[in-house]
């Protein structure tokens, strides 16, 4: 009688240090990996702000960062101080997924061919 007591009481009351790995292991949007995704679930967002099918099919397409962050001139003119300045490229209004990723690390598209040492958010 007292082994599926035992059991329950296991499974009830699990090893502390087994929560405390559970707890720190991100695991979905918004779960605290430093991504983008971060940032955009802490401004109240959620997934439908961007992604308009479910489950998306593919990364957000440029205009639905432009509907929230203004035109690609005005987001230019707000990192003109940044030299270079990354939203200023001599290849034109290149797309924003070329650097900033939401569910992993951004990179910087420019240091395919220049090392700038830029880190996007």
């Amino acid at each position: 009688m007292r082994k599926p007591l035992l059991l329950v009481t296991l499974l009830v009351a699990p090893c502390p240090f087994f929560l405390e790995a559970v707890a720190q292991a991100p695991t979905g949007p918004g779960s605290g990996h430093g991504f983008l995704i971060d940032k955009h679930i802490g401004a109240g967002l959620n997934c439908a702000s961007c992604h308009r099918d479910a489950p998306p099919p593919n990364a957000p397409k440029m205009t639905a960062c432009i509907g929230c962050h203004g035109s690609y001139q005005k987001i230019a003119a707000k990192t003109a101080t940044d030299q270079p300045n990354p939203h200023a490229s001599h290849l034109g209004e290149i797309p924003c997924s070329a650097c900033h990723h939401f569910h992993q690390a951004s990179e910087m598209f420019c240091d395919q061919c220049h090392a700038l040492g830029l880190t996007p958010p």
